[in-house]
C-alpha cells in the first residue's frame, strides 16, 4: 500500500465523522472563532498523523512481525516461542494508541482504577492469549473450542465481578486490537503458518479473536480481586473546563505525548533491534529501515494522539452532555456514528474481502460491508438506549456472545478466525475516540459516581459484538452454500 493510498483511506474514514462533530459543534455550542479554528488544525493534525502512523507501521512493524513469525516454528523450541510471542504482543500493546485513548477515558470518569495497572493488565492478557494463538496454530488445536472455552470464562466472570468493572472490561477487548496491534498480530500468524507443513494462511486469522479475550478476562479478575470500589460524594455530570489558553494546552499535550510514546515505542524498538541482529541475522541496512519505519510511526502518533485529545475528545465530551436529555437523538446518531465508522474503517474492506473469497464469491465483499456496517449501527443505537434508559449492559452482551458461539459451531470452519477477527477490526480509533468519548459524557451528565461507571462503558464492545453475530449469520449461510443446501 503506498502513501497516495493510505492518506486515501484515513482521509475517507475521518472526515465524514469529522464533519459530522463539526455540524454538531455549531448547532450546539456557541460560535467561537479560535475553538473552530483549533479543532480545523485538530483534523488536520489527525489526518496527517494517522497516516504517518500507518505508513511507519507498514514499513517498519509489518515485515518484522511476519519474519519472526516464520522464525518462531524453525526454532522448534516451546519456550523460544513463549517467550518471543509474549514479549512481542505485550509490548506492541503497550505501544497501542487506542488503549492509551481507552485507558484515558476510564480513569478520568473511574478515579479508583489506575491508568498502569489498567495498560499493564490488558497487556498481559492480550500476551497469554496469543500464547494460546500461537500455539493453537503450531499444533493445530481447534479455534472453535478455544473460543468457546475463553468466552465461557468471561461469561462465569461477568457475573463476578462488581458491576462497574463489567463495561471497563468488555470494552477492552475491543480497544485491544486498534491499528498498532492488528497488523504484528496478522504478521505474525501469517509466518507461523507460512513455514512447513502449516495447512494454510486461513490458520492465521484468529489471533484477533483470541487476542480480544485476553484483557476481557484480565480485567474481570482484577475486578473479581479489588472488591467493590469506593467513589467520592462529586457529581459525574460535571464536566472539566481548562482554563489556560487552548493553544498552551495543545503545546501541553504535545510534550505530554511525546513522553508517553517514547515510553511505549523505545522498549519495542530495542525488542525489534535485538532480535533482527540476534535471531534473525538481519544487516544494518534492515534495521536502520525498521527504525525508520518506527520513527515515523512514533511521529504520527504523537500528532495524531495531540490532535484526538486537544479537539476530537472536548469536543465529543460536550456534545454527549448537549444531547443527553435527547434519548431519540442520541440514539439516532449513535447509529449514523457506528455506520460510518464500520464503512470506511479500511480493516473491514479487506475483511469483506477474505469473506467473498472464502464464500467463492457467492458473497460479494459490497454485501459483507454493508451487512457489517449495519450491524454496528444497530448495536452502537442499542448502547446509546442503554446509556439514556439505564438497563443492564449484561442483557445484551451476555445473550449476544452465546449466539456468536452458537452460529460458530453451525457455521462454515473458514469463517471462524475470520468472523472472530473481525469483532476486534471494527473497532478502529475513531470508535474509541469519538463514540466512547461522546458515550461516557453523556453517562457523566445523566449519572453521579458509581452509576457513571456502570453507565459509561459498553459501547465499544457492542460494536465488537456485532460483527460476530451478523458474520456468524453469514457463515451458517455460506456453509449452506458450500454443502449444497440452498
Amino acid at each position: 500500500m503506498d502513501a497516495l493510498e493510505t492518506a486515501k483511506e484515513v482521509l475517507v474514514s475521518t472526515l465524514p465523522i469529522a464533519a459530522i462533530l463539526f455540524v454538531l459543534r455549531l448547532i450546539l455550542v456557541p460560535f467561537d472563532l479560535e475553538e473552530t479554528a483549533m479543532f480545523l488544525l485538530c483534523v488536520l493534525m489527525v489526518l496527517v498523523g494517522f497516516t504517518m502512523f500507518l505508513i511507519g507501521v507498514e514499513k517498519g512493524i509489518n515485515p518484522v512481525g511476519e519474519a519472526i513469525g516464520s522464525e518462531i516454528p524453525k526454532r522448534r523450541s516451546r519456550f523460544f516461542m513463549v517467550a518471543v510471542v509474549f514479549a512481542i504482543s505485550f509490548l506492541v500493546t503497550v505501544a497501542e494508541p487506542d488503549v492509551a485513548v481507552f485507558a484515558s477515558q476510564v480513569t478520568e470518569l473511574f478515579t479508583s482504577m489506575n491508568k498502569d495497572t489498567m495498560v499493564y493488565g490488558i497487556a498481559a492478557g492480550v500476551a497469554l492469549f496469543l500464547i494460546v494463538a500461537a500455539c493453537r496454530i503450531v499444533f493445530k488445536f481447534s479455534l472453535r473450542i478455544l473460543i468457546t472455552i475463553g468466552y465461557i470464562l468471561v461469561l462465569v466472570l461477568l457475573f463476578m465481578t462488581p458491576a462497574e468493572y463489567v463495561g471497563i472490561s468488555v470494552d477492552s477487548g475491543g480497544v485491544t486490537t486498534g491499528p498498532m496491534t492488528v497488523p504484528i498480530l496478522l504478521s505474525l500468524g501469517i509466518g507461523i503458518c507460512s513455514v512447513g507443513k502449516f495447512r494454510n494462511e486461513l490458520d492465521g486469522y484468529g489471533m484477533i479473536g483470541l487476542a480480544s479475550i485476553g484483557p476481557i478476562i484480565a480485567l474481570l479478575v482484577i475486578g473479581v480481586a479489588s472488591g467493590d470500589p469506593v467513589f467520592g460524594s462529586s457529581s459525574g455530570g460535571e464536566v472539566a473546563h481548562a482554563t489556560e489558553n487552548i493553544w498552551v494546552a495543545m503545546g501541553h499535550e504535545l510534550c505530554h505525548e511525546v513522553y508517553n510514546v517514547a515510553i511505549a515505542i523505545v522498549p519495542l524498538t530495542i525488542f525489534f533491534a535485538f532480535f533482527q541482529r540476534t535471531f534473525l541475522r538481519f544487516t544494518w541496512n534492515a534495521v536502520k529501515r525498521m527504525l525508520l519505519g518506527l520513527t515515523l510511526a512514533a511521529v504520527g502518533v504523537i500528532i495524531f494522539l495531540t490532535g484526538i485529545y486537544t479537539g476530537f475528545i472536548p469536543l465529543a465530551t460536550e456534545i454527549g452532555t448537549k444531547l443527553a436529555d435527547l434519548p431519540i437523538v442520541l440514539i439516532l446518531l449513535g447509529a449514523l456514528l457506528g455506520f460510518l465508522v464500520a464503512i470506511a474503517e479500511p480493516a473491514v474492506a479487506i475483511l469483506a474481502s477474505r469473506v467473498e473469497e472464502s464464500s467463492g464469491k457467492n458473497v460479494s465483499k459490497n454485501t459483507i460491508k454493508m451487512v457489517v456496517s449495519s450491524g454496528v449501527a444497530l448495536f452502537v443505537a442499542i448502547g446509546m438506549a442503554k446509556v439514556c434508559f439505564n438497563f443492564d449492559i449484561l442483557y445484551i452482551i451476555v445473550p449476544g456472545f452465546i449466539i456468536a458461539i452458537i452460529l460458530m459451531w453451525l457455521g462454515d470452519k473458514d469463517m471462524v478466525g475470520i468472523t472472530f477477527d473481525a469483532g476486534g477490526v471494527a473497532t478502529g480509533p475513531m470508535s474509541v475516540a469519538i463514540i466512547s468519548t461522546m458515550y461516557t459524557g453523556v453517562a457523566a451528565t445523566l449519572y453521579t459516581g458509581s452509576e457513571a461507571v456502570i453507565n459509561g462503558f459498553g459501547v465499544i464492545s457492542l460494536i465488537a459484538l456485532a460483527p460476530l453475530v451478523f458474520l456468524g449469520f453469514f457463515s451458517v449461510y455460506i456453509r449452506m452454500l458450500k454443502e449444497g443446501r440452498i
